[in-house]
């Protein structure tokens, strides 16, 4: 994406009172570096990442404050059979930890 696509698209992305939810469905190097919408309240990881830095930059984009907004939740998708996600939970928890989520590793059954 272009730069001018770029910020045609995040310029879309301002929530309007009374206006319908916000909802963003992009893929890591859109949301990375440079993306802020501290309106956004809810992240759903579905991708095996592993690098403490990206989950803090990812989880960031959620944790900006905002006004009304009260809460903040990842939903973080693994399966523990398929070893590539089961080790990437593995290798995030601590990075959930420091920025003051539970411990994945506790919630696995």
């Amino acid at each position: 994406m272009g730069a001018k696509s770029r910020a045609a698209a995040l310029a879309q992305l301002e929530p309007r009172p009374n206006g319908p939810p916000l909802l963003v469905v992009a893929t890591g190097p859109y949301v990375g570096e440079g993306f802020d919408c501290p309106a956004l309240d809810t992240l759903f990881l579905a991708a095996p990442i592993a690098f403490k830095g990206r989950l803090v930059q990812y989880t960031g984009r959620i944790l900006r404050p905002f006004p009304g907004k009260t809460t903040a939740e990842v939903h973080d998708y693994h399966d523990v059979a398929t070893g590539v996600l089961a080790s990437s939970l593995i290798k995030r928890a601590p990075g959930y930890t420091s920025l003051g989520f539970p411990d994945p590793r506790r919630l696995v059954r």
